[in-house]
């Protein structure tokens, strides 16, 4: 039987306690009980197996009953570096990749980015999102989840984080080599998506400094969020099918 997976960092033994929505989740949505067998990660990789001992209001107490330890696999890092989608679009968008296994998430503020209402508890909100969808999927590491840049400076973080990383950016032009036929290897590979208003001439002027490679993903034109599902579920299967 299928155990319900819960959220904590760290992980300590032989006694854990959760709290806050993790607590609210075990005790008042699906109501677990003293006794019940649960999992618990922390998104770097730890899973332990645990029992629920006690109940309080605002936290739950855990006997840890065994800790699995899984290293990140050796192979290439997926990166989606994507315009901010309007309303909850750049949610789905978030959800959707944790699921399909991207590493990392880099909103990047282009010129003609859809202007959003500054909140500081944005980050914390994407996270939690992560969260939940990498409970899900039952995936062990959570993306990396950057607040949201310019677009110059998130190249700079690109060439310092991934200095032999493939740099991608999505077309529609029929010039351009398909992604699906693309090979890798082991490489890190950036996507770039841009906002559905294009990119201006000194933003195209300055992914092509960087060396990224205009690549097709279909034929029509696609949203932010739907490019980057495209994007990520393709670099999934070429990178570790």
């Amino acid at each position: 039987m299928k155990r319900y997976r819960f959220f904590c960092r760290p992980i300590n033994t032989p006694l854990m306690e959760l709290s806050g929505t993790e607590a609210h989740h075990l005790a008042k949505v699906l109501r677990l009980d003293v006794g019940g067998e649960v999992e618990v990660f922390d998104g770097a990789g730890t899973l332990a197996h645990a029992t629920i001992t006690e109940i309080h209001r605002e936290k739950v107490s855990l006997t840890v009953d065994s800790v699995q330890q899984t290293s990140q696999p050796d192979r290439g890092q997926i990166v989606i570096a994507a315009s901010i989608a309007k309303g909850e679009r750049f949610d789905w968008l978030i959800g959707k990749c944790t699921e399909l296994g991207v590493d990392r998430i880099m909103p990047v503020l282009y010129e003609r980015t859809v202007k959003q209402s500054r909140n500081p508890r944005t980050i914390e909100r994407w996270e939690n999102l992560t969260i939940a969808a990498a409970k899900q999927c039952r995936r062990l590491f959570l993306p990396r989840i950057d607040p949201p840049r310019p677009l110059s400076d998130v190249l700079q973080n690109i060439k310092s984080d991934y200095p032999q990383g493939h740099i991608l950016l999505g077309s529609l032009n029929a010039q351009n080599p398909s992604l699906i036929r693309q090979k890798f290897g082991l490489s890190d590979v950036i996507a770039f998506i841009g906002p559905e208003g294009g990119l201006t001439d000194n933003e195209k002027n300055l992914l092509e400094k960087n060396n990224a490679q205009p690549v097709r993903l279909t034929d029509t034109t696609l949203r932010i969020e739907t490019a980057a599902i495209t994007f990520a579920a393709i670099l999934t299967t070429k990178l570790r099918g």
